[in-house]
């Protein structure tokens, strides 16, 4: 959306940096969650940033529009891909 804020205001970092702590707490085992949760808040953090910068770019070359819809294509894959990990297995 035109109107959203960058992905790297504070309100916005705070609320990936809780959710990726939630989520790499969860999904690590049983004794290293603090470490899941602290390596997950690094990547939410860095990602932030990095995209960004890389969809900036992407928007002065190709437009608003067709980058926003391979971004989001980009994000419903991994997501997709992450939770569902049998869907890239070629087993029968």
């Amino acid at each position: 959306m035109k109107t959203a804020p960058d992905r790297t205001v504070s309100i916005g970092l705070a609320v990936r940096s809780v959710n990726a702590a939630y989520a790499g707490a969860a999904l690590a085992p049983r004794d290293k969650r603090v470490l899941g949760a602290v390596i997950a808040v690094g990547a939410a953090l860095t990602s932030s940033h990095a995209g960004l910068a890389a969809r900036k770019w992407s928007m002065r070359r190709y437009g608003q529009v067709p980058t926003g819809f391979v971004e989001d294509a980009i994000v419903f894959g991994s997501g997709l891909a992450a939770v569902s990990p049998s869907l890239g297995s070629h087993e029968a």
